[in-house]
């Protein structure tokens, strides 16, 4: 199903196609990729599949968590939800005490809440679980489907990784800047493991985007051929390692009261 969240993802991708994010395919599937999102348009029927349509085929969205999920769907985000309404709890209690005769300076804050359940393991469950659900949506869609387009979104902030070097380097010696750290950010170009695992989807997928928008370090895209993904394995060498780090949420606000004159 469309909303905010949908067309907020195809914009931004829309706006950054002058970067250099496209992996494993060639400068003229890049112009190809670029002339798709130029010319799509979101689906009429906001409540089927896909989300965006153009003429050779279609662009999909979804999210992703690395929160436990239950029932109600990611614990982070109903932690989120509670959060919001303790909130707004507390602004009504501030606006019943303001005084009436005076102006006065006044704000309202939640408590931290520390998000706990984080987990790769959770990203890994989310995302396959997730993409084969829309795979067999695609499946039922009589639409074109010349060139099928996932576009997945992270928004949890949660998720990172950091670059594994060999064990067996010397010490003392210089590396040049081949030892520079890398921003934590997690990045799908750079996970071994999906990577193969989107491989296996070559005859379903063509191309699959993957948007990370990651509060503290910035948005960061990959836009990837699947059927040539493996290609981008034999760059990353040692590859990397995934970890969740401690993130945490509240809410807070400032305001000015000035009495009735």
């Amino acid at each position: 199903m469309r909303g905010e969240a949908e067309l907020n993802c195809f914009n931004l991708v829309k706006e950054k196609m002058k970067t250099n994010f496209f992996f494993a395919m060639s400068s003229v599937e890049r112009d190809l990729i670029k002339s798709f999102f130029l010319n799509a348009f979101p689906n009429p029927k906001p409540s089927c599949f896909p989300d965006f349509l153009f003429d050779d085929g279609f662009i999909e969205h979804f999210r992703v968590t690395s929160s436990t999920e239950n029932r109600k769907g990611s614990v982070m985000q109903i932690e989120k939800a509670e959060i919001g309404r303790d909130y707004q709890k507390r602004v009504k209690e501030a606006l019943t005490d303001l005084p009436k005769d005076c102006i006065s300076f006044h704000s309202v804050e939640t408590p931290q809440r520390w998000h706990e359940q984080h987990e790769y393991n959770n990203f890994i469950a989310s995302f396959k679980t997730n993409l084969e659900h829309h795979i067999e949506s695609m499946k039922k869609y009589s639409g074109e489907k010349k060139c099928r387009i996932f576009m997945v979104e992270y928004t949890d902030s949660a998720l990172r990784m950091s670059k594994v070097y060999p064990k067996d380097l010397r010490d003392g010696v210089s590396y040049g800047d081949l030892m520079v750290r890398e921003p934590p950010v997690y990045r799908l170009s750079r996970d071994k493991n999906l990577l193969t695992y989107l491989h296996e989807k070559k005859e379903e997928i063509d191309y699959f985007i993957f948007v990370n928008n990651d509060v503290f370090l910035g948005t960061f895209i990959d836009i990837i051929k699947v059927s040539n993904a493996l290609e981008i394995i034999k760059l990353l060498h040692e590859g990397y390692s995934p970890y969740c780090a401690k993130i945490g949420s509240s809410e807070c606000g400032f305001g000015v009261s000035i009495p009735n004159t």
